[in-house]
């Protein structure tokens, strides 16, 4: 019974008085690393990880389908600058930090911290960026739009990669060898235990400690000192990637055996994640800054490959990369119980709304002239009666290939297309099947797709595995 009323007041908050609606809310934003839908509760999992997330869902408001870039270089800059990859050149991923080459420029992107911090806001970031090289430009961040950082910085380890060897790695990296490369980025800095951290531009180790309880005592020490000011915590986790995408598990203080298998220590890293929510929404609560804090939950794509989950009596393999809907339609729930009525489910959302959503619950105005492909859920989520959907449609793409989907019907830009409603594993393709309704749904799809503009060019050449090998066999 106690468990049950704890997790109830995650879900509610402790006070239902009506906030002070003269001031604008904080905002905090939690990114899960790698985690597909299939492991949460609030999405039908049955692999009870994540009582904190599902309390949060259950008191607020849960989307149903949220479209982002499948990998997470690419997700998190439409995440974050509210424009989808043909727009911003991302279109595969590019991992800035082990690879160098350029990163995401601020005076070309608008990342939404920047327009919350002009307009007051203390910002602070805890966990992973990826996306700019922290040691090539040391003040990016500030750029940004963060004030105060503490942040895995995810290049190669140089106390472990020196002289010579250093030297042969980024002659790999220059011939794009993806045998070369990989047996470098075993030694990429330690994210979990013993982290290498960057805290507001300077580099730290942390000898015997779990990155993640570091960066979360950041978060929290952040929400302490800032209680009185407006706020926006962007906190996108280390967990639950791997330690690299060839070490695709890691003990946590939950159980630190590692005879285990791989799907037994991987639900503990979800676990520890959902441990971490928790923890964040009591700190909240004993700071008095819960009814006037919104709270986003997120996943930025799918699970690895060889991660299996039971979701809704079956089976769900994980999809990293892919655009189907476990790779891209990934979590988001948005939660504030004195503000956002809840126990509500909205159908469709992508991350490109995150940020007019931000700015419109925080009353801060868009920047003139910045071109945002998102849209704005701020109206149903604060006055659900009568608010007309935001959406229609979302739309998701990587690399060359872009998809649109509607509630039910699900549209390739190469052609094929499914019922999702009936067939969710994408088996039948109904591409000039004649089918009652499925005809008139397509014509509309394929009006979305091509209504949009061709790829922009990327701002430089996107470097990443995936591009090394993309670029190989052309």
């Amino acid at each position: 019974m106690r468990l049950v009323l704890a997790l109830f007041a995650l879900g509610q908050g402790t006070a239902m008085a009506a906030p002070n609606d003269a001031r604008p809310p904080n905002i905090v934003f939690i990114l899960l690393d790698n985690l597909g839908q299939e492991w949460l509760g609030c999405y039908g999992s049955e692999e009870r990880c994540t009582p904190n997330i599902d309390a949060l869902a259950k008191g607020g408001v849960r989307f149903e389908h949220c479209y982002t870039a499948p990998v997470c270089g690419p997700s998190r800059i439409v995440l974050l600058t509210g424009r989808y990859p043909f727009r911003t050149g991302f279109t595969i991923h590019h991992d800035a930090a082990l690879y160098s080459g350029g990163g995401l420029p601020p005076e070309r992107e608008t990342v939404f911290a920047r327009v919350l911090r002009r307009a007051g806001y203390a910002t602070g970031i805890a966990g992973k960026w990826q996306i700019n090289n922290l040691y090539d430009e040391p003040n990016v961040l500030k750029a940004h739009g963060f004030d105060e950082h503490l942040v895995w910085p995810g290049s190669i380890d140089t106390n472990k990669v020196r002289g010579a060897d250093y030297e042969r790695y980024w002659a790999a990296v220059k011939a794009e060898s993806v045998p070369d490369t990989v047996q470098f980025i075993q030694h990429i800095e330690s994210r979990y235990w013993d982290p290498v951290l960057i805290r507001n531009g300077k580099r730290e180790t942390h000898p015997g400690k779990f990155g993640p309880d570091v960066l979360q005592s950041f978060a929290l020490d952040f929400l302490r000192r800032h209680r009185d000011e407006r706020l926006l915590l962007y906190y996108p986790m280390t967990l639950t990637h791997g330690q690299t995408f060839t070490a695709p598990v890691v003990p946590t203080p939950l159980n630190m055996n590692t005879n285990r298998t791989r799907h037994e220590m991987f639900a503990d890293m979800v676990r520890y994640a959902d441990k971490l929510v928790g923890d964040l929404i009591r700190t909240l609560d004993e700071l008095k800054l819960r009814d006037n804090t919104i709270i986003f939950v997120a996943t930025d794509n799918g699970t690895e490959k060889e991660m299996i989950a039971r979701r809704n009596g079956r089976d769900v393999k994980g999809a990293l990369y892919q655009l189907t809907e476990p790779g891209g339609d990934v979590g988001l729930l948005v939660n504030c119980p004195a503000r956002i009525p809840g126990g509500r489910t909205i159908a469709l959302a992508d991350f490109t709304d995150v940020f007019p959503t931000i700015c419109e619950l925080a009353r801060v105005p868009l920047p003139p002239g910045l071109l945002l492909d998102g849209r704005s859920h701020a109206s149903a989520l604060l006055r659900p009666s009568g608010a007309r959907p935001a959406r229609q449609w979302i739309f998701n793409q990587y690399h060359t290939r872009r998809v649109v989907r509607d509630e039910r019907y699900k549209l390739y830009s190469t052609g094929e297309f499914y019922d999702l409603a009936r067939d969710g594993d994408e088996q039948r393709n109904l591409a000039g099947s004649g089918e009652t309704g499925a005809a008139a749904a397509q014509g509309k799809l394929q009006a979305v797709l091509d209504s949009l503009p061709p790829d922009a060019s990327p701002p430089f050449r996107l470097m990443s595995q995936s591009g090394f090998n993309l670029r190989a066999k052309k």
